[in-house]
C-alpha cells in the first residue's frame, strides 16, 4: 500500500494453531523475501516480537512484527457497482500511458482520463502535443450514474500488466478511487484518482471533413521510422512528402547523415504538401493498434494543424498528433 494505491489479495490458508489475528511486518524486506522463496507451501507462526516463516524442507526466516492497528484503513468495495471489462479492452485503455505527460508539475496530464462516451467506457491521454483516445465496446449499465476520473498512467499500466492470465476484470470508479477486482487471483486493486479537472479535448478529437488522406502499410512505416530514429535529428523530426508515383516518401536528416525512403504500397492524396512529424510520437501511435491491422490512415489537415491517425478495421482508437514546426 502507498498513498496512491493499494492491493488486497486473499489466499486460502489452514489455521492449525486455532488463533485469529493480523500480522504486520516491514513491506520492503517482506516482499523481497517472498519473491526469493522456493515454490511450495509456507508456514507462519508468531510471538510477541516477530513472525517466523518456515519454507522448504528446513528453511526459516523471522521478521519483526509491527502493530497492525497502525496500518491505514483500506477502502471498501461494499456497495460498489462493478462493470466486467474484457482484458483486451483494459490493455488498450492502459496503452494510453505512452501518450500521457511525464511532467510532474501538471499531475492531471500524467494520468489517463477514464470517461463515458455516450454509454461506453473510454480512455484518453495527452501531453499537449498528441492525444490518445480509445472508446471500448464495454457498455456502462447506468450511464447517468457513472463517475469518471483520472488515474495515474504509470500505476494503471503497471497493475494491468499483472493481470496476465485473466480474461475479464471487474471495473469501477468511485468518488476517490479506481477499483479493479480480479476474481481469478482473488485480488482487489485500489488506485487513488488524481485531483483536478481534465482538459476538455473532445472537440480536438472531432475529425474535420476537409483533410487529405494517406493510407500507409503499418508494418513498413514502423520499420522506416525505426531507421529514421538512428539519426540524431532535432525533435526526432521526419518529413512526409508526396512521391512522384503517388506513394509516401519519408525523409530524415541530421548534421551527419540523411535517410530517404518511399513506402511501398502507400497511397497519398496529391494535395498533401510537405509536413513534419516527431518520429517517436508516430511510432507510439502505431504501437496502439491491434495486431491484425494492416494499414494506418493519416487524415492530414495542414502543416501546423492536428493530423488524425486511425487504423483500418479498428475504429475504436484515434490518435491526434501535432506536426513539428
Amino acid at each position: 500500500m502507498s498513498d496512491s494505491q493499494s492491493v488486497i489479495v486473499k489466499l486460502q490458508v489452514e489455521n492449525t494453531g486455532n488463533q485469529d489475528g493480523s500480522y504486520l511486518f516491514p513491506s520492503r524486506e517482506g516482499i523481497e523475501l517472498v519473491k526469493r522463496l522456493p515454490s511450495g507451501s509456507l508456514s507462519f507462526s508468531v510471538n510477541e516480537a516477530s513472525v517466523r516463516i518456515s519454507y522448504g524442507n528446513n528453511g526459516s526466516a523471522s521478521l519483526k512484527v509491527l502493530d497492525p492497528d497502525e496500518y491505514p484503513q483500506l477502502p471498501s468495495v461494499a456497495g460498489v457497482k462493478f462493470v466486467p471489462v474484457p482484458m483486451d479492452a483494459l490493455r488498450k485503455g492502459a496503452a494510453a500511458q505512452r501518450f500521457a505527460s511525464t511532467d510532474s508539475s501538471t499531475a492531471i496530464l500524467c494520468g489517463i482520463n477514464i470517461r463515458k462516451v455516450e454509454d461506453k467506457l473510454g480512455f484518453t491521454a495527452t501531453n499537449r502535443h498528441r492525444i490518445y483516445d480509445f472508446v471500448s465496446d464495454v457498455k456502462i449499465p447506468n450511464p447517468d450514474e457513472f463517475r469518471g476520473g483520472v488515474i495515474d498512467a504509470i500505476n494503471f499500466k503497471s497493475i494491468v500488466d499483472t493481470f496476465r492470465t485473466s480474461e475479464r476484470i471487474d471495473f469501477a470508479v468511485t468518488d476517490h478511487h479506481l477499483i479493479l477486482r480480479d476474481r481469478s487471483s482473488n485480488s482487489v486493486y485500489f488506485g487513488r484518482l488524481v485531483e483536478g479537472s481534465y482538459p476538455d479535448i473532445a472537440k480536438l478529437c472531432e475529425m474535420p471533413e476537409q483533410s487529405c488522406l494517406a493510407r500507409i502499410p503499418l508494418g513498413r512505416l514502423d520499420e522506416t521510422l525505426n531507421r529514421m530514429l538512428s539519426l540524431e535529428s532535432e525533435n526526432h523530426r521526419v518529413y512526409f512528402l508526396h512521391g512522384d508515383n503517388g506513394e509516401l516518401v519519408v525523409k530524415s536528416e541530421s548534421h551527419t547523415g540523411e535517410i530517404v525512403e518511399s513506402i511501398e504500397g502507400s497511397v497519398v492524396d496529391k494535395s498533401m504538401g510537405m509536413i513534419r512529424f516527431n518520429a517517436r510520437y508516430l511510432r507510439d501511435a502505431l504501437s496502439a493498434s491491434d495486431r491484425d491491422v494492416n494499414d494506418v490512415l493519416f487524415n492530414i489537415t495542414g502543416q501546423s494543424t492536428p493530423s488524425y491517425i486511425t487504423y483500418d478495421g479498428d475504429p475504436s482508437v484515434l490518435n491526434v498528433v501535432l506536426p513539428v514546426r
